[in-house]
């Protein structure tokens, strides 16, 4: 398994939320512990979880951590080729996270 490979998945309680896990899918276990260190039961999530459950923003954080190296810009462009490196993401995750 890569370190880089995770999979997310909405747990409705105890905090409905939708954390990240280490792997590439759920195996089924009943508990898991998340990127962002919480242990959780573990359930198959209904179409409704999916929907309702918000991103765990410290998981996500943890991705933004172990993310690649963006690649490098090209000479003179202001745009940075296009892409997003992971500190401009985390500032915007930032501006937007909720309390």
């Amino acid at each position: 398994m890569s370190e880089r490979e995770h999979f997310w998945m909405p747990i409705p309680a105890p905090e409905s939320k939708r954390h990240a896990f280490r792997g590439r899918q759920w195996d089924g276990s009943p508990a898991a512990e998340s990127l962002c260190g919480s242990a959780l039961p573990m359930a198959r999530p209904s179409e409704m979880d999916w929907i309702q459950c918000p991103t765990c923003w410290r998981c996500w954080q943890e991705l933004l951590e172990r993310a690649p190296e963006p690649e490098p810009a090209c000479q003179g462009c202001p745009h940075r080729s296009g892409r997003r490196d992971p500190e401009t993401i985390r500032a915007e995750l930032e501006r937007t996270e909720s309390p």
